[in-house]
């Protein structure tokens, strides 16, 4: 079935949901039919050839890959941080913290806050290579989708500490300061593809491994806290805004934050999902997008069947769609494939073949419809 094509059953899918506040910027109401996706970083050094990866095999929702091996300033933390006041950044030793910050950091960050100066908190090429990249071929396309992300407050709050290893999430300053930098760096990619592909429609998605450990005794990670920072960064963007976390977590409270999209390990913690069925049933019913995160992220990828993984998405997508006054074809119709995590930790040759199976994968499932 094609991206665009609208079944009698599809055309009944309530939108209060998806596709999110996008429809002020007057987009039509794509649903993605079990289109490939990728999740964010590969193990490629060479912008263009990671791009040119993206782009073969995820064509109708292109994102701009993260090559961590490259710089530093491409990791999971770095690449969100900079403007960040205090910030200190070992590269030899690859770690980073917050020291003392200067005044006049703190001054020019709040000048930029108050003045809403999306450009202040712009990611650098150096930081992110393959974006530029991705903004001129979009002049030359017009995809369905278009993905951004970035990683989330919790985990961005939880992750970076201060030099005495305290973390940032339990010092209200930082707390307020990482949620501005995260949602303004969120906005300033909302508002580059709006600008290069204005027929697109826009996903920012919110990477939050650190969810992981929702209600969990070994994190100190207060839900009245935590889940409100990334609420405050969630509704800051106007377009399509979704959640990725590599792991299983409790998905009937994260289905509950005004969300567009769950992306899930589909691959490893399949039973997380169908334990909270009938809560992501009814985020389905209200117009929500499904990311399965299907395909392992390690070397089965270069001899796993497509069909077999196929089968598996049909399989759950089936249960869902009876927990909820669904359809399947309505739930697939609502769903996206993808790696289960990002691949920037694995070999180029494994990296490569997950971003075929999802392709595969992809094929397998439109097919089966």
């Amino acid at each position: 079935m094609a991206i665009n094509d609208r079944t009698e059953q599809e055309e009944d899918l309530p939108r209060r949901r998806g596709p999110g506040r996008a429809a002020q910027h007057g987009y039509p109401a794509f649903l993605p039919h079990c289109a490939a996706a990728a999740v964010g970083s590969i193990p490629h050094v060479d912008p263009a050839r990671g791009l040119e990866l993206v782009l073969r095999y995820t064509p109708e929702i292109p994102t701009w890959p993260q090559l961590p091996r490259r710089d530093l300033r491409e990791g999971f933390y770095a690449q969100f941080l900079e403007g960040l006041p205090g910030l200190e950044l070992d590269r030899e030793a690859e770690r980073l913290w917050v020291g003392d910050p200067d005044p006049d950091e703190f001054e020019r960050f709040n000048e930029a806050l108050e003045a809403d100066d999306l450009e202040a908190f712009a990611i650098s090429e150096e930081a992110a290579a393959t974006l530029p990249l991705l903004l001129r071929s979009l002049e030359q396309s017009s995809p369905p989708f278009v993905k951004g992300q970035v990683t989330g407050p919790i985990s961005l709050a939880l992750g970076v500490t201060f030099a005495d290893r305290r973390a940032l999430l339990h010092d209200p300053t930082y707390r307020e300061i990482i949620g501005a930098l995260v949602s303004r760096k969120a906005r300033w990619q909302e508002g580059l593809f709006l600008q290069a592909a204005p027929a697109s429609l826009p996903l920012i998605v919110f990477d939050e491994p650190f969810l992981t450990q929702l209600g969990s005794a070994f994190v100190s990670m207060p839900e009245d806290v935590a889940l409100p920072l990334l609420e405050e960064c969630l509704t800051a963007v106007e377009c399509l805004r979704g959640v990725h976390v590599c792991g299983g977590t409790d998905w009937e409270r994260v289905a509950q934050l005004p969300l567009d999209l769950l992306n899930f390990d589909a691959a490893g913690h399949m039973e997380a999902i169908l334990a909270n069925r009938e809560a992501v049933a009814a985020f389905v019913a209200e117009g929500g997008l499904l990311m399965w995160g299907i395909v392992p992220t390690d070397e089965s990828a270069l001899t796993l069947d497509p069909a077999a993984l196929g089968a598996r998405v049909r399989a759950a997508a089936a249960e869902l769609a009876a927990a909820g006054s669904l359809s399947l074809e309505q739930v697939l119709a609502a769903s996206f494939v993808s790696p289960a995590c990002g691949t920037g930790t694995l070999t180029i040759e494994v990296a490569e073949a997950c971003f075929r199976r999802t392709a595969e994968t992809s094929a397998w499932l439109r097919a089966s419809v």
